[in-house]
């Protein structure tokens, strides 16, 4: 029986230059052999996030879901012009959220200020879409209060990206651990070897407690850009087991929470 979703991978195919972009892949990324380490993990299906070298142009991502059941949803990347009717559209296609890749200085912050990021951000929650936000936890401070406030859904990449060996020391995982209680932010346990701290079981044990396992997902981040041949899938599985020791608690997080935020398995 498959029970479980991977909350974060990437499929694409050849990709030449990107006009924007500092890093291009050397190979494909296809559909089925992310559907293979699936199998072998006996994981039911899955979160497709836009690649960051393909920018605003989702005709690839959209595609792909066309081909998919509904125990997979993809994570697109959307300029602030976007409509709600679009949006309307891409939610039909299997979109459940738009991510804000901000990782290295890559571009400024949005300015929350900006009527026009205002409506994208009201688009979003009108759609009950989530914000996912690929930040430093050094940096998240920056904007991770003004997003909070306005009440969208927020999804924080790869454990927050810490900076610091001890959470309560890090400045995006206090920020974190204080807003479990509003229960508007999601965590995805993935890719520890993005971030400069070695160990990150302290970090993921302190989301458990303040944010409860509903408020946690895992992804394998595959094919893991900038860091392929490191590790295998079934490494990236594994490595929720050496974070979280509870049975229950890694299978809450692999299939019961990614249900209810990403909408997966529903009609």
């Amino acid at each position: 029986m498959k029970l479980g979703f991977d909350c974060h991978a990437h499929v694409y195919g050849p990709v030449s230059e990107v006009k924007g972009s500092n890093y291009s892949p050397s190979r494909a990324a296809p559909l089925g052999n992310w559907q293979e380490n699936l199998e072998s993990c006996k994981l039911r299906g899955g979160v497709l996030v836009q690649p960051s070298f393909l920018g605003n142009d989702n005709r690839e991502l959209i595609g792909i879901l066309a081909k998919l059941d509904n125990a997979y949803r993809g994570v697109v990347q959307l300029p602030k012009e976007t409509t709600l009717k679009e949006i309307a559209a891409l939610d039909a296609a299997g979109i459940v959220g738009v991510r804000w890749n901000l990782i290295e200085g890559r571009s400024t912050l949005p300015n929350l200020k900006d009527p026009q990021w205002i409506d994208f951000l009201d688009h979003l929650k009108a759609m009950d879409w989530h914000l996912e936000l690929h930040l430093e936890g050094n940096r998240l401070p920056e904007i991770f209060p003004g997003l909070h406030e306005h009440g969208v859904k927020l999804v924080i990449d790869h454990i927050g990206l810490p900076v610091e060996a001890v959470p309560s020391q890090d400045p995006g995982c206090r920020l974190l651990l204080e807003a479990g209680q509003s229960e508007r932010t999601w965590v995805k346990l993935s890719a520890p070897y993005r971030s400069p701290v070695v160990d990150l079981r302290p970090h993921v044990q302190s989301l458990l407690h303040h944010l409860g396992r509903d408020r946690l997902v895992w992804g394998s981040d595959w094919p893991w850009t900038r860091h392929e041949g490191k590790h295998t899938f079934q490494d990236t599985y594994g490595w929720l087991s050496d974070w979280i020791s509870d049975v229950d608690d890694r299978q809450y997080i692999l299939d019961t929470s990614p249900k209810a935020l990403f909408r997966l398995g529903a009609s």
